[in-house]
C-alpha cells in the first residue's frame, strides 16, 4: 500500500492529476475499504479494486471524477441483486468514492501523510450534513485539515487514537438527521524486519519484507558481505556485531527479526539479546538438531523456557523449500500468518471464510461506529 502511495504522491509531486477511487465498504467479498485504484491521463491505472466484476465499471467512474471534476459516492450491487454477474459467494454491494487530486489540492497533503512513516489517520467525510469529501489528518500529538466542524474533528480524532498501534479502517456514523458518515483509515508505524546474516536468503527475504510493508535492515559484521549493493531493496545495511547493535535499535511487539547466518562468535548471544526485547517473530534458520543443541545451551544460561517457547525455529512454514528464494518465501508466508491470525494450513483442507475478518492485526473491514 505505501509503495502505491508513494507512487501517487510522485504523480502530485510532478503536478499530474488523477482520478481516485476509495473503497468505503463492501459486502461482495475481497474488496476492502481503503483500497485504492487511481488513473492518470494518459490512462496507466495504478493500484486495484479485487473485485473483477466491477473494477472496469469503478476504473471509469475514476476516470469521470478526473474529467469532471466531482467527486461523488459510487454504488454497486453485484450478483443477483444487481447487473454485474459475479461467482458463488461474492453478491453484496461495494460503494467507493471517486475524485479528482489536481495539483495543489489539499488530497496531496493526504496522500504524503499516509506514504510516510506512521502512525497516521485519515478521515474522509462520505456523507451527511459535513462538507462531502473533506478530510482530516490525525497523527497522535498534531492535526492537519478539517471536516467542516471543531466538534465532529475531535470526535473522529478520539477514534483514530484507538487504531494508531493496530491500523485498521472504520467507517463511523456520528448521530443526527442524518448522521454524519466519515471513513477512517489509520496506518501505524512502520513495522521493522530486522534481517542478522548478510545472505541469499535475507537478500531474497528483504525484497519480500519491503512489499509486506516492513522497513528492512539488515546486519552482518563482514564487509565483503554486508554491501548496499547486495541488499538493494533494504533501508538499511549495517556493518556490526549483532549482539552489540540490536539493543540500539528500536524494537516493538510488531518487529520480526530473523538470524539467518550461523556464525557462533555472536549466536548465543544474539538470541539472548533478542529474547530481552519484545519483538513479535523471532526467527531461526537451522536443522532441527542444530536447534536443539542451541536450546541446550540457552538453557543452561538460564533462559527460562517461556522465553525459549518465543523462537521460531526452524523458521518458515513447510514449503520443502529448497533455494534460497524459497526458503524466503516460507519465512514470508509465516509472517504473513502471524500478522493476520492465519492457520498456514492449504484452503483445500478448510472449510468457511477464505478472507476472515476481526482478525488481530491490521483489520480491512470497515467496522460501522456510532
Amino acid at each position: 500500500m505505501r509503495d502505491l502511495l508513494a507512487s501517487l504522491c510522485d504523480l502530485h509531486r510532478r503536478g499530474v492529476p488523477f482520478g481516485l477511487a476509495t473503497v468505503v465498504s463492501s459486502t461482495a467479498g475481497l474488496p476492502a475499504p481503503g483500497d485504492l485504484l487511481a488513473v492518470d491521463p494518459a490512462g496507466e491505472v495504478r493500484g486495484g479494486i479485487p473485485a473483477g466484476c466491477v473494477e472496469s465499471a469503478v476504473l471509469d467512474a475514476a476516470a469521470e471524477a478526473l474529467r469532471t471534476g466531482r467527486p461523488r459516492l459510487a454504488r454497486y450491487a453485484v450478483g443477483a441483486d444487481g447487473p454485474w454477474p459475479s461467482r458463488p459467494g461474492c453478491t453484496g454491494s461495494l460503494s467507493v468514492l471517486v475524485r479528482r487530486v489536481a495539483p495543489g489540492d489539499p488530497a496531496g497533503r493526504v496522500l504524503r501523510a499516509l506514504a510516510g512513516a506512521g502512525p497516521v489517520g485519515v478521515a474522509t467525510v462520505t456523507g451527511g450534513p459535513a462538507p462531502f469529501a473533506a478530510q482530516l489528518v490525525i497523527w497522535p500529538d498534531r492535526r492537519d485539515g478539517t471536516l467542516g466542524d471543531p466538534v465532529l474533528d475531535d470526535w473522529v480524532a478520539g477514534h483514530a487514537a484507538d487504531l494508531f498501534r493496530t491500523g485498521g479502517t472504520v467507517l463511523l456514523r456520528r448521530a443526527g438527521r442524518p448522521p454524519v458518515r466519515v471513513l477512517l483509515q489509520a496506518v501505524p508505524a512502520t513495522p521493522g524486519m530486522l534481517l542478522v546474516g548478510a545472505t541469499a536468503v535475507a537478500a531474497a527475504l528483504g525484497r519480500i519484507g519491503v512489499d509486506l510493508g516492513y522497513r528492512v535492515t539488515v546486519c552482518d559484521p563482514r564487509p565483503a558481505f554486508a554491501s548496499a549493493g547486495r541488499f538493494p531493496a533494504a533501508h538499511e545495511v549495517h556493518r556490526a556485531w549483532p549482539h552489540r547493535w540490536l539493543p540500539t535499535v528500536g524494537v516493538d511487539s510488531s518487529t520480526v527479526l530473523c538470524l539467518l547466518g550461523h556464525d557462533p562468535r555472536h549466536e548465543l548471544a544474539l538470541l539472548r539479546a533478542a529474547l530481552d526485547t519484545p519483538a513479535g517473530y523471532i526467527g531461526v534458520l537451522g536443522s532441527r538438531a542444530a536447534h536443539a543443541a542451541r536450546v541446550d545451551r540457552l538453557r543452561a544460561e538460564g533462559v527460562s523456557e517461556a522465553q525459549l517457547s518465543r523462537l521460531a525455529a526452524p523458521a518458515g512454514l513447510d514449503l520443502n523449500g529448497r533455494t534460497p528464494v524459497e526458503i524466503a518465501l516460507a519465512i514470508a508466508a509465516e509472517l504473513v500468518a502471524f500478522r493476520r491470525g492465519g492457520s498456514g494450513r492449504p484452503l483445500t483442507g478448510l472449510t468457511g471464510p477464505i478472507h476472515r475478518t476481526g482478525l488481530p492485526a491490521t483489520p480491512r473491514r470497515a467496522v460501522e461506529v456510532r
